[in-house]
């Protein structure tokens, strides 16, 4: 099954980096594997603008979790997407059910169809009670994107977010890397305009705490830039971090809940543009010229904007 609303944007090339704020209004499709068949396609009202939710590393059923569902719900996002560990391992908060379910369930189901679309990451496979099954058979509804539900694409209005899953042998990390490269070009060659995001769990460029991803590095034959995105946004580290390297931008998301806060390194890596700690959520907002991601904490409202990137066409 896939969802989406018409889009009509216009837009042209160069991409220029800046760090600031965001808003509007969204639309939303979901498109799985290139080897999965064609899927059918509901259109509703139009709109190229889009706003929603990234959230990573949250599933720990502690109050900052809920007080960072509560922020997010009162974005009113057309969607919700995660950088991975949507379950955190601890005592008393079962994977998926009550990590994701006890806070999420609004985005799981609605008229549109689920709202809510997950990466994995290294707690997802590890964790008691989690696990690739346990993981597929509570997102059930990834299993009708394609032939393999662990690596597919959403589009929101003008973004499209093509989801992966870091955690692969290198089989299947060289099956996915081919399907990346081939949606991505797909997707630029259909319009110059429109931001393609990639999102996974384990960050290819970081300061820390754990060390990077070197499998999935450019250098290591993933070619963002070239291939056609615009932005890789990643998890795992438990603090915010934007970087840019080699011209390309690169973005750590943060942590979703309050007992799993991290102190940011004493020293920042090459091409750090600051890393900033505190549990929150990243609210995505995009015109045809600006892609802005701000990573708030929650306030009891809107939340409050703790640092922000934004990225824009010029021309």
């Amino acid at each position: 099954m896939r969802w989406s609303r018409a889009a009509a944007v216009i837009g042209v090339a160069v991409l220029a980096l800046t760090v600031v704020g965001c808003t509007d209004e969204p639309s939303t499709s979901v498109a799985g594997p290139a080897s999965a068949e064609p899927l059918p396609t509901v259109t509703t009202d139009s709109g190229g603008d889009a706003e929603f939710a990234i959230i990573t590393d949250f599933g720990n059923c502690d109050e900052g979790e809920r007080e960072v569902a509560d922020m997010v719900a009162a974005w009113n996002p057309e969607i919700v997407a995660t950088a991975g560990d949507n379950t955190q391992g601890t005592t008393d908060c079962v994977p998926f059910v009550q990590s994701v379910g006890d806070y999420y369930s609004m985005f799981l189901a609605g008229p549109d169809g689920p709202a809510f679309f997950p990466v994995p990451g290294n707690h997802d496979y590890e964790n008691e009670g989690a696990g690739e099954a346990a993981y597929l058979d509570y997102f059930a509804y990834l299993g009708s994107f394609g032939d393999n539900p662990l690596w597919y694409e959403v589009s929101v209005g003008n973004v499209n977010l093509f989801m992966l899953d870091s955690e692969l042998a290198a089989e299947q990390l060289a099956e996915q890397r081919e399907w990346l490269q081939s949606a991505l070009t797909a997707s630029r060659s259909e319009s110059e305009s429109s931001w393609n995001v990639v999102v996974f769990h384990r960050p290819p460029f970081t300061s820390g705490p754990h060390e990077p991803n070197l499998q999935m590095r450019p250098d290591a034959g993933w070619d963002y830039e070239g291939w056609g995105a615009d932005l890789v946004v990643s998890g795992h580290q438990h603090v915010y971090e934007d970087l840019e390297i080699d011209g390309f931008p690169y973005l750590v998301a943060g942590v979703g809940a309050s007992d799993l806060v991290r102190s940011c390194p004493e020293a920042l890596t090459d091409g750090s543009n600051g890393c900033t700690e505190g549990y929150g959520a990243l609210l995505v907002t995009a015109t045809d010229q600006t892609l802005t991601l701000d990573y708030r904490s929650p306030d009891g409202g809107q939340g409050t904007s703790l640092r922000s990137l934004e990225l824009s066409r010029n021309g």
